[in-house]
C-alpha cells in the first residue's frame, strides 16, 4: 500500500468516527484533519467535498461487508438451520460493521439529500449474499416463489423490521440472548412457512 493510500484510508477511518460522533452535518473536517494526521489540503486532495467523503466512508464500509461473504447453501441441511446461520451472519455485519449510531447517521444523511439516498443506496443495503443463498434454495426446490427478488424482498423486510429500524429510530434496544433468538426463529419460520414448496 502506498503513503497515499495509507493516507486516504486513514481519513476515511477517521471520518467514520466523526459522523458516528457528529452526524454529518456537524462532522468536522478539521477534526477528521487531526484524527487522521494529515493537512487539510491532502484531505481536500482525496475528497473533494464532505458529501464526497461520505460516500467514501460508506462504500469502505459496504466492501467490507461483502469481503469473504458468501452463504453456502446445502441441500442435505435443514432450511431453518441454515437460514438461521444466515440470519445471524446478516445481524453481525448490522451491527458490528455499519453498528445502529453509523446507520442512524446515514438514514439521517438520506433524509436530507434524497439524490445520495439513490445513489448509494444500492451500495450499502446490497443483498447478494442471501439472494444468492434464496437463488440456490429455489433451484433445489426447497422453496417455492415467484423470483428471488420476491423471496429476498420479504426476508429483508422483516429483519429490518425488527432488527434495523426500531433501533435506528431509537424505538428499541439492540436485541440480546433469548430475545434475540425470538425474532431470529421470527424472521426464519414466518420465510419458510411463506415459501414452502
Amino acid at each position: 500500500m502506498t503513503r497515499s493510500e495509507q493516507k486516504r484510508l486513514a481519513i476515511i477511518e477517521a471520518a467514520k468516527q466523526e459522523f458516528i460522533e457528529n452526524g454529518f452535518l456537524a462532522a468536522n473536517m478539521n477534526n477528521i484533519c487531526t484524527a487522521a494526521e494529515v493537512s487539510k489540503r491532502t484531505l481536500y486532495r482525496h475528497f473533494e467535498s464532505k458529501e464526497l467523503l461520505f460516500e467514501a466512508v460508506l462504500a469502505e464500509i459496504q466492501q467490507n461487508s461483502i469481503r469473504n461473504r458468501d452463504y453456502p447453501f446445502d441441500a442435505n441441511l435443514p432450511l431453518e438451520e441454515q437460514l438461521k446461520r444466515v440470519t445471524y451472519l446478516e445481524i453481525d455485519v448490522m451491527y458490528k460493521i455499519y453498528g445502529i449510531a453509523l446507520s442512524r447517521t446515514i438514514v439521517m444523511e438520506f433524509f436530507r439529500q434524497p439524490e445520495l439516498a439513490k445513489n448509494m443506496t444500492q451500495k450499502i443495503y446490497r443483498t447478494r449474499a442471501v439472494s444468492h443463498w434464496f437463488e440456490q434454495a429455489l433451484a433445489a426446490n426447497k422453496l417455492k416463489a415467484p423470483d428471488v427478488n420476491t423471496i429476498t424482498n420479504v426476508y429483508v423486510s422483516i429483519f429490518q423490521g425488527l432488527l434495523f429500524w426500531p433501533q435506528v429510530l431509537d424505538l428499541l434496544p439492540q436485541p440480546e440472548g433469548a430475545l434475540l433468538e425470538e425474532k431470529v426463529d421470527t424472521i426464519v419460520n414466518t420465510v419458510l412457512r411463506a415459501f414452502a414448496p
